[in-house]
C-alpha cells in the first residue's frame, strides 16, 4: 500500500495526495511530515524507526509487552479524561507510519519565546491550568489500562539519569572523568536526591510538559509528544514547563507562576518550592547530559547551546538546598559556567 492509499484508507478522504513536506524535528528518531491533499486537507505523518525506539526513546522501568504503541495508548487515555490531544487516524505497523490529525503549527513556544512578560504570564497561566486539570482528571480511578500508569520515576531510573549526566555532561563534554573522591560524593549525594524525589506523592506525568509540546488551536490548548508519560511527582511537569531550556523566565515571573500553581492546587508554597528545586536539579542535569548525548550519538549539535541555561537552573536550585552543598561544590569543579 502506497502513502496515497494509506491516507485514503485511514481517513476516508477521496482526494489524491498532492505533496508531502517534511517538518522540523527536535531530538527524536521519529520524523514528522505534513501530507497535503489536492482538496487542501492536511494530515501529519509520524515515521517511526523499527525496534524499541518505535515505542519510546526514553529509558523507563517498564519491562512488559505493550498491546499497542504508547503514543496511541496514552492518546486514548488522555482523550478519555477530556484532555485535548490530536486524533490518531491509523497506524501502519509494517511501514512504521502513523497518520495523525493536523492541528497546525501554532506552538505555545512561538508565542512565549519572544513575547512580553504579560504575554508570557497569560499563556503560562493557561498552561498551568491545563496541567492542574491534567493532574486532577488522571488522578481519578479509571478502567482504562494506560501504559503510563505501569511505569514510574523510581529511584533506579532517577539515578540512571543522574549517571547519564556523569557520562555525557562531564565525561563526553569535558573529555575528563571525575576524580574517585568526587565521583563517590556525586553518587552518594545524587542517590539522596533520588530517594527524596521517589518518596513524593506520584501521579500521571507527561515527562516533557513544555511550550514546544503545547499546541494552541482556536484558543484551546492541545498536548502532543506524550508517548513517554509515566508516574512521577507533581512538580516534574511544572519544572519542565517553567524551567524550559529553550525559554528562560525572569525570576519574579517564575516565582509568581509557581505560586499560581500552588494556589490552584492548594499546596503549601514553601514545601512545594523545595520539591520543585529537587526535581529541577535532577531533571536539568539529565537534560544537560542528554543534549551532549544527542550531539555525540545522533550527530545533532543544535541542543548544545541550551546547556548553560539548563545548568544555570541547577545552580539556582542548589542555592536554595543547603543540605546538598557538598554535591554542589563537587559539581562546580566540572561545570565551567559556574566558575
Amino acid at each position: 500500500m502506497n502513502l496515497d492509499e494509506m491516507i485514503r484508507h485511514a481517513t476516508g478522504e477521496a482526494s489524491p495526495l498532492k505533496e508531502v513536506k517534511k517538518l522540523h524535528g527536535d531530538a527524536s528518531y521519529r520524523t514528522y511530515s505534513r501530507a497535503i491533499l489536492e482538496n487542501g486537507r492536511t494530515f501529519i505523518l509520524m515515521q517511526m524507526p523499527a525496534g524499541r525506539a518505535s515505542a519510546s526513546e526514553e529509558i523507563t522501568n517498564f519491562n512488559g509487552t505493550h498491546k499497542e504503541l504508547p503514543f496511541i495508548n496514552v492518546a486514548c487515555f488522555l482523550k478519555s479524561h477530556g484532555i485535548k490531544v490530536p486524533a490518531v487516524h491509523r497506524y501502519y505497523e509494517d511501514d512504521h507510519i502513523m497518520i495523525i490529525e493536523d492541528l497546525g503549527d501554532n506552538l505555545m513556544a512561538k508565542i512565549v519565546e519572544k513575547g512580553s512578560d504579560d504575554v508570557r504570564r497569560n499563556w503560562y497561566k493557561r498552561a498551568i491550568e491545563l496541567l492542574v486539570e491534567l493532574q486532577k482528571k488522571t488522578s481519578v480511578s479509571h478502567k482504562f489500562e494506560c501504559v503510563a500508569l505501569q511505569r514510574s520515576f523510581d529511584a533506579t531510573l532517577l539515578n540512571w539519569e543522574f549517571d547519564h549526566f556523569l557520562e555525557y555532561g562531564v565525561g563526553e563534554r569535558l573529555d575528563k572523568e571525575m576524580s574517585d573522591t568526587d565521583r563517590e560524593i556525586f553518587l552518594k549525594e545524587t542517590r539522596k536526591v533520588s530517594d527524596a524525589i521517589s518518596k513524593l506523592p506520584y501521579g500521571f506525568t507527561h515527562r516533557d510538559f513544555q511550550s514546544r509540546n503545547i499546541l494552541i488551536v482556536r484558543d484551546n490548548l492541545y498536548l502532543i509528544d506524550f508517548q513517554d508519560a509515566l508516574l512521577g511527582p507533581a512538580a516534574y511537569d511544572l519544572v519542565s514547563l517553567l524551567r524550559d531550556s529553550y525559554v528562560e523566565l525572569p525570576p519574579d515571573l517564575l516565582d509568581e507562576l509557581i505560586l499560581f500553581y500552588c494556589e490552584k492546587k492548594s499546596a503549601d508554597p514553601e514545601t512545594f518550592r523545595r520539591e520543585f528545586d529537587l526535581v529541577t536539579c535532577q531533571r536539568k542535569l539529565k537534560d544537560a547530559g542528554r543534549f551532549v548525548y544527542i550531539d555525540r550519538m545522533k550527530k545533532n549539535p543544535d541542543f548544545l547551546k541550551y546547556i548553560p541555561v539548563s545548568l544555570g537552573y541547577v545552580k539556582s536550585a542548589f542555592e536554595r538546598l543547603p543540605e546538598y552543598r557538598q554535591l554542589y561544590e563537587v559539581l562546580k569543579k566540572y561545570v565551567p559556567e559556574w566558575k
